[in-house]
């Protein structure tokens, strides 16, 4: 008997082993497969428009421009207005226009032949206080209405590339832009061309 009780434990023992080392363990669980995005085609690239076009006149109405009083000196910036250049000036010295609002805005006139395209120069222009007093001048001895500016082939001259204005004086409108109006204004020329800044001259 105590053979058989012995035998019996060693044969319990056994399966007992056994089966915790049988293969029964479940399989681990894994996740779902990740599904990778489309592949998104890249849009095409459009070339960038070219900076290139005609340059308008600018002008500005002759009281206004006598009211900024004599021997005032204009540094000029370019102005965008999305689709067209114009010119906004602050008096006094060449720093001026340091935080605060322009005193001069030119308004946008006809559109002149003059094209500006790549190698032009948008910089910085001044009105000298001689140059200034010429040009009222000219609108005294005239009895002009307004002041036009007019830009320059930036291809010409010893400043090329350089974007610059020559002054007129007219009494014709030219912020009419109906069509029956004469494509050139009736001006008279002051003599003046605004000056890339600093000035090529002290005045």
């Amino acid at each position: 008997m105590p053979f058989t009780s012995a035998f019996l434990c060693c044969t319990a023992l056994l399966l007992l082993l056994a089966s915790c080392n049988s293969n029964d363990t479940p399989d681990v669980k894994k996740d779902p497969a990740v599904s990778a995005a489309p592949a998104v085609a890249p849009a095409a690239v459009q070339p960038a428009a070219a900076l290139s076009g005609n340059l308008d006149t600018v002008w500005i109405d002759a009281a206004t421009f006598n009211a900024l009083g004599a021997g005032t000196r204009i540094t000029f910036k370019f102005f965008d207005t999305l689709n067209s250049w114009t010119l906004r000036g602050w008096t006094g010295n060449a720093n001026s226009w340091n935080n605060r609002p322009p005193d001069v805005r030119l308004s946008k006139g006809r559109q002149s032949p003059v094209l500006y395209g790549s190698g032009s120069y948008f910089g910085v222009l001044q009105l000298t206080p001689n140059q200034y007093n010429s040009i009222r001048q000219t609108l005294t001895s005239s009895h002009a209405s307004y002041v036009v500016f007019g830009p320059v082939n930036p291809t010409t001259g010893t400043d090329a590339g350089q974007i610059t204005y020559s002054v007129f004086v007219t009494s014709d409108n030219p912020g009419n832009f109906s069509p029956d109006f004469k494509y050139k204004y009736v001006v008279d020329p002051t003599g003046v061309t605004i000056n890339p800044s600093p000035p090529k001259n002290s005045e």
